[in-house]
């Protein structure tokens, strides 16, 4: 339970220093990076998921210091990028969970 409680707090300083890291980018990389935390955070969740908004984060940052626009990074369509990460890892998402958890309860003996 202590072990559970620590890994709580911790994880909710990692998150504190994610948004603050957020909010600290130029205001466009800070919306991108909003609006995609929003889209992805619905469509799927878990460790996975939080490391790959943090490489997000890390790719934005690197590129705005080198002074590179969000559209440069991201293309012309965020919801094309979105998705392009999802499908790079789909253990991440809700739907392939779901798929499993299916494939799971259908041949269980």
């Amino acid at each position: 339970m202590i072990n559970y409680i620590k890994k709580m707090r911790q994880e909710k300083r990692d998150y504190r220093e994610f948004k603050r890291r957020v909010a600290a980018l130029p205001a466009p990389y800070e919306q991108a990076m909003t609006s995609l935390e929003k889209y992805l955070w619905n469509l799927a969740s878990g460790d996975a998921m939080y490391t790959v908004l943090k490489n997000i984060l890390d790719m934005f940052e690197s590129a705005a210091a080198d002074s590179v626009s969000v559209e440069q990074v991201v293309g012309n369509d965020l919801g094309a990028f979105a998705d392009n990460l999802l499908e790079e890892f789909p253990e991440a998402t809700w739907v392939n969970q779901q798929k499993e958890k299916l494939q799971r309860q259908a041949f269980k003996k």
